[in-house]
């Protein structure tokens, strides 16, 4: 998610942009189930992005490990 530049942003896409912020930082803080919650909210179009595949594969690890 850092360093991506945008130019021009629909409120939809910042929107987006917003719940993955929020992915990233539960976690950064280890809060995982947190961090799945905001991920279903994603539109799966997000998704395929390789940035937002490693975000969500972190956040699947972290849940494993909290298990």
């Amino acid at each position: 998610m850092r360093g991506i530049i945008i130019r021009d942003v629909s409120p939809e896409d910042a929107q987006a942009i917003r719940r993955l912020q929020a992915v990233e930082g539960y976690a950064d803080l280890g809060m995982f189930h947190e961090a799945a919650e905001e991920l279903r909210g994603v539109d799966p179009a997000w998704l395929r992005l390789e940035q937002i595949a490693r975000l969500q594969l972190r956040v699947f690890a972290g849940l494993n490990q909290c298990v």
